[in-house]
């Protein structure tokens, strides 16, 4: 089973039994993650053909997981009625509603518009007010520290700056950014699980960024594989995946 396409798949999930694997990890509500849930989920279903990087979409009963695989859907749903633990099954709202579409390789100059989730942060080179060196910091807070008290910073002057860098080699990226736009801002608490043997939920604040933009095609084949990759950390839990889209088209509001 598999393929050497990457797919688009969109895995429906019940918002209710994400509530439930927070609780058979010990997660409390107050520290409910849905991306970390979500990957969870699909990590523990489908191992390394996970879609991933994904987005979650819509609200209420129903929510969406939208990512990348080298398995197309019949792939995944055949793996998931044979394999899967029953209870993490339940969660997909209908495994016949496992959908996926293969990406097209997009022709040179060709000009597409682009949805992203980001997590803007970057790692001090030097302790800095507090922070020690390496640690993984607001890429605003980091250029506040930077300049100083007494300039005055804009955030998103700041969060477009760090995706245009990730965006800038084309030879890395495939495209050409045209336009980058924040159609969205907020903090975030998310769930991480700790290493070694006790694995305990930790509790992070980081920026939740939704950019929206214009791109132009360089190189189709580089162009997917930054795709497949997806941009920022936290890349498995809802953030960095890149949703090509008509040029032009609005970040949705769910």
């Amino acid at each position: 089973m598999g393929d050497a396409v990457l797919h688009l798949v969109k895995v429906p999930l019940r918002a209710e039994k994400l509530v439930r694997v927070s609780r058979r990890r010990g997660i409390p509500l107050r520290d409910l993650d849905d991306g970390y849930l979500a990957h969870c989920v699909l990590r523990e279903v489908w191992q390394e053909r996970a879609p991933a990087p994904f987005v979650l979409r819509g609200r209420g009963r129903c929510i969406d997981a939208w990512g990348y695989s080298r398995a197309d859907a019949c792939s995944l749903i055949d793996h998931a009625r044979h394999f899967a633990d029953p209870a993490l099954l339940s969660v997909i709202d209908d495994v016949d509603g496992i959908s996926s579409r293969p990406m097209p390789t997009f022709e040179k100059g060709r000009r597409v518009g682009f949805h992203l989730r980001a997590c803007p942060v970057v790692r001090l080179s030097s302790g800095r007010r507090g922070h020690r060196a390496g640690a993984e910091i607001d890429a605003f807070l980091a250029r506040c520290l930077q300049v100083g008290p007494s300039v005055v910073v804009s955030r998103e002057d700041v969060y477009r700056q760090w995706l245009a860098e990730r965006l800038r080699d084309a030879t890395q990226s495939g495209v050409t950014a045209e336009r980058i736009s924040i159609a969205a801002f907020s903090r975030e608490h998310l769930t991480r699980r700790t290493g070694g043997e006790t694995r305990e939920a930790r509790r992070l604040e980081r920026p939740d960024v939704r950019f929206e933009g214009d791109l132009v095609v360089d190189d189709g084949a580089r162009f997917l594989a930054r795709i497949e990759k997806g941009i920022g950390r936290h890349r498995a839990f809802g953030f960095g995946a890149i949703v090509v889209v008509p040029a032009g088209s609005p970040y949705p509001h769910t």
